[in-house]
């Protein structure tokens, strides 16, 4: 990969050798960048080590959203028997029949009773009382 990118100097670096940005001092504002594959540092301006910071944290964040994509294209992937089960599940209940509907409705009905049946009156699950 070959990442050419101009800093405000005019300096052109090519980021794919990018290995580190140094500051020279702490009372400097000056950085030294490391280069794979040369052999001395290169000494940037605080203007240029300023931009390839943002440069830095812009590929970085572009890394970062890459991977939230792989990363959800792969569960998606991993999910498909899970998905195509819901879709049977939710086709199933869009042809239900009225009358099956309201039975299903009535079994619920009689399993939050005998729930809250069996439970002391201040733990009630389904009931107000």
């Amino acid at each position: 990969m070959n990442l050419a990118v101009e800093l405000p100097s005019g300096k052109i670096l090519n980021l794919s050798r990018f290995i580190a940005l140094i500051p020279l001092t702490t009372t400097s504002n000056n950085y030294n960048l490391i280069l794979e594959g040369y052999s001395a540092p290169i000494t940037l301006e605080p203007d240029d080590a300023e931009a390839l910071k943002k440069l830095l944290q812009l590929d970085k964040d572009l890394v970062t959203a890459n991977q939230l994509e792989l990363d959800r294209q792969k569960r998606l992937k991993q999910n498909q028997r899970a998905i195509a089960l819901l879709k049977q599940r939710i086709q199933r209940h869009e042809n239900m029949s009225e009358a099956e509907s309201l039975h299903r409705e009535e079994i619920f009905e009689n399993f939050k009773q005998i729930i809250d049946a069996e439970r002391f009156p201040e733990q009630k699950l389904y009931s107000q009382s």
